[in-house]
């Protein structure tokens, strides 16, 4: 009895894959440093000056789940490293600078993740520089918009709380 119980709580302990993803320099290292900080948590990255050329990393507890969080780079050329980390992803957050709008890179990502029924999220970052929403024909209309400053950390929270949410519903 001891052992189906066991097997029983085993199974029910289920790991999330989100990936961020967005273009370069949209905010992506400082939402992910951000959403694990004060969570003893920490973030590995993977940079060449300053640049994310292969990942950012963390994980934590959230609910019983254990969230693993990925950061992808933004560059076009890493374009391979973006597909690579998005396998097997439960959600997305796509955080695009709101003082740049929805570029190239963005627009691709989003359809990607509307043509695989991606559960996500869009952080409109950088609201303390460019307030305001970013509009494209790439953002669904249902698709929910969180205004962020991964700075201070200001909206990310509440977008990772909203995309589980998404998740489960």
């Amino acid at each position: 009895m001891f052992l189906k119980r066991k097997m029983m709580k085993m199974m029910r302990k289920k790991e999330v894959k989100i990936v961020i993803l967005g273009s370069a320099n949209s905010g992506k290292t400082t939402t992910i440093e951000n959403l694990l900080d004060g969570k003893n948590e920490r973030v590995t990255k993977i940079e060449h000056n300053g640049t994310t050329v292969a990942l950012d990393y963390g994980n934590t507890v959230i609910d019983g789940e254990r969230i693993h969080i990925f950061a992808t780079p933004g560059h076009k050329r890493f374009r391979f490293m973006r597909e690579i980390l998005s396998n097997g992803l439960d959600g997305a957050i796509v955080v695009i600078d709101s003082s740049v709008g929805v570029t190239a890179t963005d627009a691709d990502i989003l359809d990607k993740l509307k043509s695989g029924s991606i559960h996500h999220v869009i952080f409109a970052n950088k609201q303390d520089i460019s307030p305001g929403i970013p509009e494209s024909e790439h953002i669904k209309s249902s698709t929910k918009v969180i205004p962020t400053v991964a700075l201070s950390g200001e909206g990310i929270h509440d977008g990772l709380e909203e995309l589980l949410k998404i998740m489960k519903n």
